[in-house]
């Protein structure tokens, strides 16, 4: 049975679709209150409406840092205190070199890694203060090798990877952060990056192909793991969780 988390204070980015979402929801079914944070507002009220009044939703975009200070703070106001954040906020465009500008380097970075670290940084203060705390992000499993087209985000996420190995040894004791890094999961990113291919399907068998176990991750999986190291996994700092279907051991 899952451990009961009422009482629990969490805040979740990116949580108006995908890994975001699936956290949010899962945290919140194990009796948490939770503090959604997303750029897109119609999206993030119709998943806050779903899960109920121990969900408030508060429209950020983690590349400004400014607002994601008053962000954070709004969220502790609701939920006095914060006990767990999960910076799920990013981004992917598949772009070769030929075609990767600045624009949209820029915008991978500054939404998978500054993004992060603007709200770890926010947080991590809070709860060194307070005495507790711990903060998973999310990676990937291209932070530990190369694709074709996809170096702007391997760049990114390996960039989340040593944060949280830094903001860990800084943060103990006290604050605990550590890191997933999934593979392949079907969320709304994935689906429309298989859309744009001229066989969506032959892609879509492609991409599962790819994987060991043959098939792509679903977002309520990597919300588990991501609630296992938030929770339950008390000894864990500075860790980086492959959970990835096998993509990492090939």
């Amino acid at each position: 049975m899952p451990v009961d988390l009422r009482g629990v204070r969490v805040l979740v980015t990116g949580a108006s679709s995908g890994v975001g979402e699936a956290t949010a929801r899962h945290f919140a079914g194990r009796g948490a209150r939770v503090a959604l944070l997303a750029r897109r507002s119609a999206e993030l009220a119709q998943v806050v409406a779903g899960i109920g009044d121990d969900a408030a939703g508060i429209t950020v975009d983690v590349t400004r840092s400014e607002d994601v200070k008053a962000a954070v703070a709004d969220a502790a106001a609701f939920l006095g205190g914060i006990d767990v954040a999960v910076n799920a906020a990013g981004v992917a465009d598949f772009a070769l070199l030929d075609d990767l500008d600045d624009s949209t380097w820029h915008r991978t970075i500054e939404t998978n890694l500054s993004g992060t670290f603007y709200v770890s940084r926010a947080v991590g203060l809070l709860m060194r203060d307070s005495g507790a705390g711990s903060i998973v992000n999310v990676a990937s499993d291209l932070a530990s090798f190369g694709v074709a087209g996809l170096a702007h985000y391997s760049a990114a996420k390996a960039g989340v990877v040593g944060l949280t190995r830094a903001l860990a040894i800084e943060l103990a004791p006290d604050v605990r952060v550590n890191v997933v890094c999934p593979g392949p999961i079907d969320t709304p990113m994935l689906r429309s990056g298989l859309e744009a291919e001229a066989d969506p399907q032959q892609a879509l068998s492609d991409k599962q192909a790819s994987v060991p176990l043959h098939r792509l991750a679903q977002a309520d999986e990597i919300a588990r793991a991501i609630a296992f190291l938030a929770v339950d996994g008390t000894f864990a700092t500075g860790t980086a969780l492959a959970f990835d279907g096998g993509t990492s051991a090939m």
